[in-house]
């Protein structure tokens, strides 16, 4: 019985499949480890503000350097109590039902965002003359 041949080789075998495969394992997660560090090194920078908006509208703009903390009103009447501590933003306490802006902890580098979808409020970190 002759047999055809596909033109595929077979899979390697043995140790040096094992090898093989390491070293692609290997340089995969080399790769994966180069790429996270350019993004955090180039587009996450420490961050110098947040603007917190109601509604669409900028109510604050915080230098978050200067701890402060405050409570402002969102639309609808519903409150969020914003804290500035440590160079971040958080906030503490909300009149929402589901929380999820205080849930979300302290953000800190440019472009993180908080949102309290209810009360229709987004704090947004943003650069120095951003």
């Amino acid at each position: 019985m002759i047999q055809k041949q596909t033109g595929s080789r077979p899979a390697p075998t043995g140790k040096a499949g094992k090898k093989q495969d390491l070293l692609l394992i290997a340089v995969i997660l080399g790769a994966a480890c180069l790429i996270y560090l350019a993004y955090s090194f180039f587009f996450s920078v420490p961050a110098a503000y947040a603007e917190v908006s109601v509604d669409g509208q900028v109510k604050e703009r915080l230098d978050l350097s200067r701890d402060t903390s405050f409570t402002i009103t969102g639309k609808n009447g519903g409150t969020n109590r914003i804290e500035v501590k440590d160079g971040g933003i958080s906030v503490t306490e909300a009149s929402c039902p589901d929380k999820v802006c205080v849930h979300t902890g302290t953000i800190r580098r440019t472009g993180e965002t908080i949102v309290c979808l209810p009360n229709r409020l987004i704090i947004t970190i943003i650069q120095d003359g951003g």
